[in-house]
């Protein structure tokens, strides 16, 4: 009679864990739906704070950069100020100062409403980041080793 107690516990203990087990699997996970309206709930607050830059006259190219440096999506970013009404030129300095590449600040701006024209205009005086070239200096001479070595000292990187 023991026996068949710990096997009818035993199965209803598997049967409760393959019950529980699943649900609280996802329950624990928050639904994609939920994701989303997080994120959109972020643009919209950012928006709404662009916005309010944009009516204090304050530069929106800091605002665009810092923005996009700080990981919201760059096409909201450039959508949501030139929407607002934003300075063209600065929304999209900022962004390419941000690292936005040009296609992306040209597709993004024409989806907010801005012509092709100025976005073309606009971009073509803009410098694409991290790309300069600075003239090398005289360079130093460097003499070669004492007469007498057979070429020098030869060093391991394992040293360093």
């Amino acid at each position: 009679m023991n026996k068949k107690r710990i096997i009818f516990f035993t199965y209803w203990l598997v049967l409760l864990l393959f019950l529980i087990l699943p649900y609280t699997a996802i329950a624990g996970v928050p639904a994609a739906k939920d994701l989303d309206s997080v994120r959109l709930k972020k643009e919209e607050l950012l928006c709404q704070q662009i916005q309010d830059k944009i009516k204090k006259n304050q530069e929106i190219r800091k605002t665009v950069k810092t923005s996009i440096q700080l990981g919201y999506d760059a096409c909201a970013v450039i959508k949501c100020s030139i929407k607002a009404g934003g300075d063209l030129r600065q929304v999209i300095a900022g962004a390419t100062d941000a690292g936005s590449t040009k296609d992306v600040v040209s597709r993004c701006s024409l989806d907010a409403g801005a012509a092709a024209k100025d976005v073309a205009a606009i971009l073509s005086s803009v410098s694409e980041p991290g790309i300069c070239y600075i003239l090398p200096e005289d360079p130093e001479i460097i003499s070669g080793p004492p007469v007498g070595t057979n070429g020098g000292f030869l060093l391991s990187p394992a040293g360093f």
